[in-house]
């Protein structure tokens, strides 16, 4: 039987569901053997502890604004990134021996697109970051995710401690440059208030606004004697004379009060207002320059803190140690097949007969009571 003769006998259709049973067969049993494993490990990155200790400390609210500085990454991504890097797949490649010759792969580069195939890791809800290796082999699958789970350990620590000295350095210069700008506001507000000799000049402005008050308030009950005089006496009355030099007499001190003049005794209320501005901004620069250094004390606290937490190699809480799932698996390549030939079976025996697809001259079949009228 020729060539030709055997694919003309795939009109028949009992020959093609032969052919349908044994694929069918063969695609099931490529399915389930052989049997493929899955090895899992789940991880959640960092270490609450330093965020506890430094909670206690009581710096915990302020040194957020610090976020901008050191560039505020979510610690799930940045865990994740890592462990696909090239770094983590070189150090499991050389913790299971997997390159070289007499080795499973002949070089590194093959060994890690090898694992970047069998290997998936990925973020959970919560940050969890979660490891699966599929093998055929169990032992290789779980000593893979091991490998895994260890060489991103070690990654990561090693990452934290770099961030750890990277924000040291910084939070250093810019606590030794705040305490210069203290130092130098607290100089210059002890000098202005030795040369003002004064100790609090919000106390003396109160002070001499209480005495201004004071003379204001006898100057308008003497212009309310004044104006009663006139309008009940002439003005040649004495008494009218006497309040009427009262009154100057008043205005006159309100208006010395309110002007700035050197010599005098004590600082009036113009010259207390002027040293009050510039205190008032002497005052703000010192305050700012010692919020701004006790801001930056507190960073170094917890820095200090955070460098003796990532002196601890294990920078990733283990959640759920690498096991092999006791769940069966089945080859996905087989799988995805069988479903393909199932849908050849439907394409070529029911829709391909139902609309003449393969025979167009025959055009699209005839149910039984539309064949029925032109039979009779």
């Amino acid at each position: 039987m020729t060539t030709l003769q055997r694919i003309g006998r795939l009109r028949e259709r009992r020959v093609r569901l032969i052919i349908y049973l044994v694929l069918g067969a063969v695609l099931a049993v490529l399915c389930l053997f052989p049997r493929p494993f899955m090895a899992r490990a789940k991880v959640v990155p960092g270490d609450n502890n330093a965020a506890s200790l430094f909670s206690m400390s009581g710096a915990g609210s302020q040194l957020q604004n610090l976020a901008s500085l050191f560039g505020d990454r979510s610690a799930t991504e940045v865990t994740l990134q890592l462990a696909k890097s090239d770094a983590v797949g070189r150090e499991v490649v050389a913790r299971l021996n997997l390159a070289g010759p007499g080795r499973p792969y002949a070089d590194e580069r093959t060994a890690l697109v090898a694992l970047g195939k069998r290997v998936d890791v990925h973020s959970l809800l919560g940050g969890i970051i979660e490891f699966e290796t599929r093998a055929y082999d169990q032992d290789w699958a779980l000593a893979v995710t091991k490998a895994y789970v260890d060489a991103m350990s070690e990654r990561m620590g090693s990452y934290v401690r770099t961030q750890v000295s990277r924000k040291r350095r910084i939070v250093e210069d810019r606590l030794g440059s705040s305490q210069e700008r203290l130092i130098q506001a607290q100089a210059q507000l002890e000098a202005f208030r030795k040369a003002n000799r004064i100790a609090d000049p919000g106390a003396q402005l109160g002070e001499q606004l209480t005495v201004r008050a004071g003379l204001e308030g006898q100057l308008q009950a003497k212009q309310v004697e004044l104006a009663t005089l006139r309008a009940i006496s002439g003005p040649e009355n004495p008494r009218l004379k006497v309040v009427a030099g009262q009154v100057a007499s008043l205005q006159s001190q309100i208006a010395r009060a309110a002007t700035a003049s050197e010599g005098q005794p004590s600082p009036n209320v113009g010259a207390i207002t002027a040293v009050t501005l510039t205190y008032a901004r002497l005052y703000r620069t010192y305050v700012f320059a010692q919020g701004v250094s006790d801001v930056y004390s507190r960073a170094a606290e917890e820095i200090a803190v955070q460098e003796i937490v990532s002196q601890d190699r294990a920078q990733l809480s283990v959640i759920d140690a690498p096991h092999v799932d006791a769940d069966r698996y089945f080859n996905t390549t087989a799988v995805a097949l069988l479903a393909l030939l199932a849908a050849l079976v439907v394409f070529v025996e029911v829709y391909a007969p139902a609309t003449g697809l393969f025979d167009p001259g025959a055009g699209p079949r005839r149910t039984g009571h539309e064949a029925g009228p032109q039979a009779e």
